[in-house]
């Protein structure tokens, strides 16, 4: 079983009402609610860092692939000749 640490956060009464009722339907404790909240959000910013590393990859890669095209076609004009 993973070991658990404890922190103390402090939130807004209205961010605390919300998650007591959230918990209190869903027949949970507060922190389960908070675990996977904090487990989802970090899962979330991993997704945009891993999007964001995506587009900058394709957009380096597009330089390269529009060099590799070109040349391509510069081969192909110099066969025909």
């Amino acid at each position: 079983m993973e070991e658990n640490r404890r922190v103390m956060v402090r939130l807004p009464y209205r961010l605390v009402d919300a998650l007591d009722r959230v918990a209190g339907d869903e027949g949970r404790h507060r922190s389960e609610v908070i675990r996977e909240s904090v487990e989802f959000y970090l899962a979330e910013q991993r997704r945009q860092q891993i999007r964001q590393e995506l587009i900058q990859g394709y957009q380096e890669m597009g330089h390269l692939n529009a060099a590799m095209a070109e040349e391509a076609w510069d081969l192909v004009s110099f066969t025909r000749e």
